[in-house]
């Protein structure tokens, strides 16, 4: 189960930081262009699905909270040879 929200978590994560990219390219091309129709239209039609997939993020992120932590063998307690 863990394995599957951490491969949700960073799927959604690379495709909600891409949308808003997307988004704010889109925004950056209409201002160059003088083209309100195109800042407009790259929100409406990319909003929807990036908040989507930053909720996936997020809910998967809090769940993952709630799995124990894997013990690390290079930490400070760690038995030195």
């Amino acid at each position: 189960m863990k394995k599957a929200l951490e491969f949700i978590f960073w799927i959604a994560l690379v495709a909600f930081l891409a949308l808003g990219s997307l988004i704010v390219l889109g925004q950056l091309l209409g201002v160059v262009a003088l083209s309100p129709g195109l800042v407009e239209g790259a929100a409406s039609t990319l909003n929807w699905s990036a908040f989507s997939s930053a909720t996936a993020c997020a809910l998967a992120a809090f769940a993952l909270q709630y799995f124990p932590k894997e013990k690390s063998t290079d930490g400070p307690g760690a038995e030195q040879s």
